[in-house]
């Protein structure tokens, strides 16, 4: 029958009901499958990287989008790459972006400096494995225990490879949405890649920017509890009606999340916000930020596998729901309507007391 939306055998009342609905949008919360979504971040993660010395991972990003058929990817200027999903003819709104540098030992002019935040009294305390003219740690690249991935890089690839991810969710489920993923260099530095981006923002008016980072906790956020919508950072308060489109899709597809306001540091959010394109952030909470453990010494970073996949659903539900056409009432918009409501109700009261304020 035209227009028929199948289900596969043994589909249940709720999925044969989302299907008839959504057609193959049906469910942003249901991911690929595991393992293709671990051997993902697991080849992610396992790429070496320092700040200025990102091309490997721009290569693994080129090679995972490939075989994207509604994917193209692109390098600006300075290096970051701006891929995108277009499928249909809908608008672009969100761009979301994740930095590929993390801090590392780099060779410059004859020496081997730092560059990213580390104290210094932790830079000698631990092995460097070279990559030709920059260093890391010595740790393990990736392993997944106890449903924590643990790596010697995860801020950020952990953004990196969600961003990726998203994509693959888009092209499976056929969405019909046009969304940008911006991939920048040397963020540990100082937002360069973001800024260099920004001056010559590519994309046209209306599309708004999301940073996905991942943070150490903060606000009374924890690890294992989703991923953190963020209000701002160390630096900066984010754009509110972008941070009311990704809560009130978190709401709306019963995604595991949280609000905080992440103040232990900063991110790209804050740098698009200072060139006047509207930003917001989401963070998956971070265990030993920097590969610093919280007494001495260096070790790997650590997120939780879960936290990973709700970021993951979330960003994908945010861009279906927002390129859907259908309309939903923002939270925003219902406590207006709300307050307007509750203004109303009181209107009497305040007209009791007029004369003793003209009396008095």
């Amino acid at each position: 029958m035209p227009g028929t939306v199948r289900a596969p055998p043994g589909a249940g009342k709720v999925e044969l009901a989302a299907r008839r609905i959504f057609g193959n949008q049906w469910r942003t919360r249901r991911l690929m499958h595991h393992q293709s979504f671990v051997s993902l971040f697991r080849q992610v993660l396992s790429t070496p990287t320092a700040p200025f010395h990102e091309y490997a991972v721009a290569a693994v990003i080129r090679e995972q989008l490939d075989p994207l058929p509604h994917v193209t990817v692109a390098a600006d200027a300075f290096g970051n790459l701006v891929a995108t999903y277009r499928r249909g003819r809908k608008k672009a709104r969100l761009a979301f972006g994740a930095h590929m540098d993390h801090p590392g030992w780099v060779r410059f002019a004859g020496k081997e400096e730092f560059l990213g935040g580390v104290p210094a009294d932790r830079l000698d305390s631990h092995p460097v494995e070279w990559f030709g003219d920059f260093g890391m740690w010595e740790l393990e690249p990736f392993s997944l225990r106890d449903g924590l991935i643990h790596g010697r890089v995860c801020d950020d690839l952990v953004g990196c490879a969600a961003i990726l991810a998203m994509f693959r969710e888009l092209e499976e489920k056929e969405v019909e949405a046009t969304v940008h993923g911006i991939f920048t260099r040397a963020e540990e530095v100082g937002f360069i890649g973001a800024m260099e981006l920004a001056k010559t923002w590519p994309f046209p008016d209306g599309v708004c920017f999301v940073s996905l980072e991942t943070s150490a906790p903060r606000g009374g956020a924890e690890q294992g509890k989703g991923p953190v919508i963020r209000v701002g950072d160390r630096l900066s308060v984010f754009h509110d009606g972008v941070t009311a489109e990704l809560f009130d899709a978190a709401s709306a597809e019963n995604i595991v999340h949280q609000r905080a306001l992440l103040d232990g540091g900063s991110c790209e959010a804050t740098a698009m916000n200072l060139h006047g394109i509207p930003a917001a952030g989401i963070s998956v909470i971070l265990g030993n930020y920097h590969n610093c453990p919280p007494d001495s010494g260096i070790a790997a970073e650590f997120v939780s596998l879960a936290d990973v996949k709700n970021l993951v659903k979330l960003i994908t539900a945010t861009t279906i729901r927002m390129a859907s056409g259908r309309k939903n009432r923002s939270s925003k918009a219902q406590l207006k309507t709300r307050l307007e409501k509750r203004l109303r109700a009181h209107r009497k009261y305040e007209r009791a007391a007029a004369k003793h304020w003209r009396e008095s």
